[in-house]
């Protein structure tokens, strides 16, 4: 899976998410780091949901057609 050069994968956001947040948790910066912190933190979560959007839109479902012949579908949110 290829990605572009500054485009960070999502398994490294969420890392990075999960750092963030643990930092917040652990109570021990001033209050402009916090809200640095928060603010990387919103970005990392937004990029998580932009990249998890781009992965359904490329999923397709193999299926069975009228044949019995198996044919691609684009995937389908319930």
């Amino acid at each position: 899976m290829s990605t572009k050069k500054n485009e960070i994968s999502f398994e490294e956001n969420i890392k990075e998410l999960e750092k963030i947040i643990q930092k917040l948790e652990g109570g021990d910066v001033s209050l402009d780091h916090m809200l640095e912190l928060f603010s990387e933190g919103i970005g990392r979560a937004k990029e998580c949901s932009a990249q998890l959007k781009n992965a359904e839109q490329k999923i397709s479902v193999l299926m069975n057609n009228v044949d019995g012949e198996m044919e691609e579908k684009p995937f389908e949110a319930q």
